[in-house]
């Protein structure tokens, strides 16, 4: 059994192209803001992160949009903790409308200082991500 974060996401007319189908890179937002809602709602947020010296970035994404979303879409956005390693954090996400999934991505993101350079992620956070939102 899986736990996963859910973000559910209307489709407005500022995501979707001339032909009223959501915009490719929309589903990027979506996610970001899925992984960003995901912290919060286990007490955690990106300021208090930045705090502490570090930021996440993102390092790859690899993004397949599978079936068209459309205006007015209700759109959910799951996002799962897979892995971490001294400075990466693997992440899923599936982005689904009734069920029928519409793109799926998998980001690796890196923790890095305030210069930029690579530093190791707080073994704390990463537990409590991959307890919450991780694989069981």
């Amino acid at each position: 059994m899986k736990t996963y974060h859910t973000l559910p996401i209307r489709i407005y007319t500022e995501d979707t192209d001339c032909y009223g189908i959501v915009y490719h890179s929309n589903y990027l937002n979506f996610a970001e803001r899925a992984r960003t809602e995901a912290l919060r709602s286990i007490g955690g947020n990106l300021v208090s992160f930045q705090e502490k010296g570090m930021r996440l970035v993102i390092r790859s994404c690899v993004l397949n949009c599978l079936a068209p979303a459309c205006l007015n879409d209700v759109l959910e956005v799951r996002t799962q903790f897979k892995k971490t390693g001294r400075v990466t954090l693997e992440v899923s996400q599936v982005i689904v409308r009734e069920d029928q999934t519409i793109a799926t991505l998998e980001v690796v993101l890196a923790c890095i200082n305030p210069l930029g350079k690579p530093t190791r992620l707080d073994a704390e956070f990463a537990n409590i991500l991959l307890t919450h939102f991780g694989e069981s």
